[in-house]
């Protein structure tokens, strides 16, 4: 792919504007809101358990086991939190770290693979995308796992092209820390794309007994040390109830978390803008000009889009994040179509426009629709009909103005700019001007609205379980599940020496489940604000 006039990309120290970039997008305010139940609190209530019990080997939630999750992504956040304080940014720092890692992985690997703009372009598109952007700044698992899968698939490449057996043993490895990180889904994933590589493509190199073998190894030596200690330490319970779980969650709807059977192809529109639109650009058969390897890469990223997708959209469990894994090839694919936008060998197509200017205009609408609501809540309750739990929870007191209106104007902005540059002839900067924006209006609109939403969600059962930080006392939940109360009352490690009875009981009940009052005469209410009732023991 060549170079346009009038930038020289390779003049540019691009590795460190994309590192300083990162922290500049991942980094700022991600400790200024509560953490958001179940995933975030659930994942710091257990790294905050480490520290508080010295055991760092078993995962433990409420003091109990829990069997769901393995532990480098808890490690991480333990270094994080003794560095930092048991508190949200803390929590939520190691992914934003490893966003900065993703940046330089992807211009460094399309660097390599095409040239250096390419690999900009790849990074930029990665960067300023929603979703991308977003779970950088979350305290979920996925962005590691994810990370160390597709590291472990580039590695895999990396042996297919230099025939050298040592990728496939970096490759296992990165795959058995994708399984420390969260579970067997990682080298599930790695062996479905590899394994539909070599079909599609015909590529001999693909698979072979030693490539097989030495995988295997590299997940064995990472994945297989740790389980091996639990299984010594503690027997086969841990490991038949983790296997169980992920069973469960390939199979069943867990936590309730159910959807159509098209819900991640549009999690991948919507979340993955602008770059899902250029990337629909890249959706067809090898052209003329393309390079045979370039082409290679290309297929590959088509093939995990379609892996994850096709996945994810039979496992029952229908969670925004389960698909995040193809928020590489999806912006791999924006790269491509880019770079050929630039060279003057793509335009755009009807069908892509209409698709772009509509997902932009949705965007745009939710950014007007938010502070209007706002401001006009007592209109949005006599006109609509919510239950009980949601009219109250519409009565926190939030402080909404004009000044909300920032996000829709920057979104206009960032919009227009790329208009005028374009037409103007000046793709490329129009191009960095649309992805370096759209990033950061992520993170403006959750300045904006993020910590507005968590007090109308959560904010009152935080403020309450705040009050008895680090006493000890039992605060439970009535009729729903909440990781909230533990690491929010900072629940030291219970003492034995006391019986149950002398240890003071809270309890928080959602409005709508009232009546399970009637089954609890013992407690008596203390308060009750925004949906939630607050309850103690007589």
């Amino acid at each position: 792919m060549g170079q346009p006039a009038g930038l020289s990309y390779d003049r540019i120290p691009w590795t460190w504007i994309l590192v300083a970039a990162g922290a500049l997008f991942y980094i700022p305010f991600i400790g200024g809101v509560a953490l958001f139940d179940w995933d975030e609190i659930n994942f710091a209530e257990i790294s905050r358990e480490m520290m508080m019990t010295g055991d760092y080997l078993n995962i433990q939630v409420n003091y109990k086991a829990f069997f769901e999750k393995p532990p480098f992504f808890f490690w991480l956040q333990v270094l994080s939190m003794k560095a930092f304080g048991i508190n949200e940014f803390a929590a939520r720092l190691p992914n934003a770290l490893a966003g900065i890692m993703v940046l330089v992985l992807l211009f460094k690997t399309g660097t390599r693979w095409i040239d250096q703009r390419f690999g900009l372009f790849w990074a930029l598109s990665y960067l300023g995308s929603i979703l991308p952007t977003l779970y950088h700044k979350s305290g979920i698992i996925d962005p590691w796992f994810n990370l160390f899968i597709f590291s472990a698939i580039l590695a895999w490449v990396e042996g297919v092209k230099s025939t050298s057996l040592k990728w496939y043993l970096i490759s296992g490895l990165l795959s058995g820390m994708a399984v420390l990180t969260k579970g067997p889904v990682g080298p599930l994933l790695i062996g479905m794309t590899v394994l539909i590589m070599r079909l599609w493509s015909k590529d001999k190199n693909y698979l072979g007994f030693k490539n097989v073998l030495l995988f295997i190894i590299g997940n064995s030596v990472v994945a297989g040390i740790w389980f091996g200690i639990n299984w010594i330490s503690n027997g086969p319970e841990f490991i038949m109830a983790f296997l169980k779980y992920q069973a469960e969650l390939l199979t069943e709807s867990v936590a309730g978390h159910k959807g159509f059977p098209g819900y991640h192809f549009v999690v991948a529109l919507f979340g993955i803008f602008p770059a899902s639109i250029f990337a629909l650009g890249a959706l067809r058969k090898k052209q003329v000009d393309e390079s045979v390897d370039i082409y290679h890469f290309r297929l590959l990223m088509i093939i995990i889009v379609a892996v994850v997708l096709v996945l994810f959209s039979v496992v029952q469990s229908k969670i925004v994040h389960y698909s995040s894994m193809i928020y590489y090839p999806v912006s791999f694919l924006s790269a491509w179509s880019v770079c050929r936008f630039l060279d003057g060998q793509q335009r755009w197509k009807a069908w892509q426009l209409t698709t772009g200017v509509f997902v932009a205009v949705i965007f745009l609408i939710a950014m007007i629709a938010l502070p209007t609501v706002g401001m006009h809540i007592d209109w949005l309750k006599t006109s609509f009909t919510f239950d009980a739990f949601t009219s109250a929870s519409l009565d926190a007191q939030v402080e909404w103005s004009w000044i909300d209106y920032f996000p829709a104007a920057w979104l206009l902005m960032i919009l227009g700019a790329f208009i005028y540059l374009w037409r103007r002839g000046k793709q490329d900067y129009s191009l960095m001007t649309l992805f370096s924006g759209m990033g950061l209006f992520v993170t403006i609109a959750l300045i904006f609205f993020i910590g507005k939403i968590e007090r109308y969600s959560q904010h009152a059962p935080v403020e309450f379980c705040e009050k008895y930080e680090g006493q000890q006392v039992e605060i439970q939940t009535i009729g729903y599940k909440s990781y909230l109360p533990f690491f929010y009352a900072q629940k030291p490690v219970p003492d034995t020496t006391r019986s149950a009875a002398d240890i003071p009981h809270y309890y928080i009940l959602k409005v709508d489940k009232r009546k399970k009052l009637e089954e609890r005469p013992e407690l008596q209410i203390m308060y009750e604000k925004n949906g939630f009732i607050f309850l103690e023991q007589k």
